[in-house]
């Protein structure tokens, strides 16, 4: 009597599973279909994002003009980085720790690339590769603000300037 119990658990759970079992299958040959389509979808598309933004550029005349409004752009948001470098060496000179580390993050948070109002890929090699470096050493002035280490906070205040008349070495014009 206790097999033929358990012969009837065991067929009526086996009789739902072959029930079951073509649904699934169903459901996986769709997701596998859906799969391959997204696959070929992905890879037919690779490369036009890139051509896209390099078509963004329309007329010569337009990007003439947003060239000497972004070069005024520039100039200022320059202005207000040389004014924080000031700030933060005032700060330093007395050991104003909280000032030293908000102008430290307005430093950090300012980005010569993003104010060119450019392409990483429009903008030379050398300027993107200063702009990284400022990044980092600015972003090391905030640590060590954080940390309120002197030596280090001196160390990455002189790798920033460093970075900074690097950069303007190369690039800025000189104003005769």
């Amino acid at each position: 009597m206790k097999k033929s119990w358990r012969l009837k658990v065991i067929s009526a759970n086996l009789y739902h599973l072959t029930s079951v079992l073509p649904r699934y299958k169903q459901s996986f040959l769709v997701i596998n279909v859906l799969m391959a389509t997204l696959i070929i979808l992905f890879t037919s598309s690779c490369g036009k994002a890139e051509k896209s933004v390099k078509t963004v550029t329309e007329e010569e005349n337009v990007v003439m003009e947003l060239e000497v409004e972004s070069k005024i752009i520039f100039k200022m948001h320059m202005s207000d980085l040389e004014d924080y470098y000031d700030d933060l060496e005032e700060a330093v000179e007395i050991q104003n720790w909280e000032k030293i580390k908000a102008y430290a993050m307005q430093m950090k948070n300012t980005s010569p690339v993003i104010l060119t109002g450019r392409w990483k890929e429009e903008l030379p090699y050398d300027f993107v590769m200063l702009d990284t470096k400022y990044h980092l050493h600015t972003l090391a002035l905030v640590e060590a603000a954080e940390a309120r280490e002197m030596v280090k906070l001196n160390i990455e205040y002189d790798n920033v300037k460093q970075t900074c008349d690097d950069c303007h070495e190369k690039y800025k014009k000189k104003e005769s």
